[in-house]
């Protein structure tokens, strides 16, 4: 009996362990996990702009970001790309919430390039240096973000600033999964202008990002001061000088998270953000909202072919999303769906 038990005890203890090693090893829901998709809930863009030091209300600190990647990470949000949310391509793990993380104004701190010793390595400090090694360490959440760029400030500033290096951060960005944004040539208040020098800003920033990306298609704008143009047309689309510009999306500066691109609400070229920082508007205050309220917490059924929401919210279905996507609507007061069975 002793030698059953003694074996007995062991198996039970290397399942223990095995169990506790899957736990840790991954974020994505698990069969058994109990959860109710909602593809109608809301989803934060988040804002960043300086990256060091010290915290500020327009910069924070790298460790700071780090704290807002590791909190995210931590209560089951997922990273996708601002071009996936705006084209309603999101493929996104059941049981997930989705979020979009971008840049503006393309300091240095955003990304930089250090010696060690005879080598060039990105700066673990700067913003894409924390992402990168973070994508490292958790394999499982891949990290990707839109870099609002400025092309014509002073040299040292522009474009992530190190002017020697800038060629090479572009191409980096680009070659690993990033995009790269409009944000006026040298930060116009594009309300304060007319519409040939709205077309002017807009389209020699595209005009200098492509002369060192030849063919790269900017695809989003991020509104300087999160002012529009008196003719907000000319935030979509215009031609300078022969230089036609296109944008799909259209980010504000504000404090409010965005409707899910499956909603009558979602307008690309109206796109609110969470501006980042430890304040009342920040990421960390919308998610404990969206987590004490269900119908605001986007949660994907896992499934790219098909459109989850509940019944409650039915009437906020955008009339499209029955032409390209199977809707399934969970009834009222129905139990949480199972993952496993996803």
């Amino acid at each position: 009996m002793s030698t059953r038990r003694t074996t007995l005890m062991v198996f039970l203890i290397l399942v223990s362990l095995f169990s506790l090693f899957q736990i840790g090893e991954s974020h994505a829901a698990q069969p058994g996990t109990a959860f109710t998709p909602n593809e109608l809930g809301r989803i934060m863009i988040l804002e960043y702009h300086l990256i060091g030091y010290p915290e500020g209300e327009w910069r924070r600190t790298p460790e700071n970001f780090q704290k807002d990647l590791e909190m995210l990470y931590a209560n089951n949000y997922y990273p996708i790309s601002l071009d996936s949310l705006v084209s309603g391509k999101m493929d996104v793990p059941a049981g997930k919430t989705p979020f979009v993380l971008t840049f503006d104004d393309s300091s240095e701190g955003q990304f930089r390039y250090i010696k060690k010793g005879d080598q060039l390595v990105i700066d673990p400090s700067s913003a894409v240096g924390i992402m990168e090694n973070f994508k490292k360490k958790h394999p499982d959440f891949p990290l990707t973000a839109t870099f609002y760029v400025l092309p014509a400030i002073k040299k040292g500033l522009r474009l992530f600033g190190q002017e020697e290096y800038i060629q090479k951060k572009l191409e980096f960005l680009v070659k690993n999964g990033y995009e790269i944004g409009n944000h006026s040539y040298w930060h116009q208040n594009l309300g304060k202008t007319d519409d040939i020098g709205v077309q002017k800003q807009l389209a020699l920033a595209v005009k200098e990002i492509q002369s060192y990306l030849p063919g790269y298609q900017v695809r989003s704008l991020a509104l300087p001061f999160g002012v529009h143009a008196k003719n907000r047309e000319l935030e979509r689309t215009g031609v300078y000088e022969g230089i036609r510009y296109e944008h799909k999306s259209v980010m504000l500066v504000g404090s409010a998270t965005a409707p899910s691109p499956y909603s009558v609400d979602f307008n690309p070229y109206l796109l609110e953000r969470v501006q980042a920082g430890d304040t009342p508007w920040g990421p960390e205050a919308f998610m404990k909202r969206h987590q004490k309220n269900p119908e605001l917490l986007y949660i994907s059924d896992g499934d790219v072919k098909t459109v989850t929401i509940p019944a409650s919210l039915q009437g906020k279905l955008a009339k499209h999303v029955k032409e390209k996507y199977r809707v399934k609507i969970i009834p009222a007061q129905n139990p949480p769906q199972n993952a496993g069975k996803k």
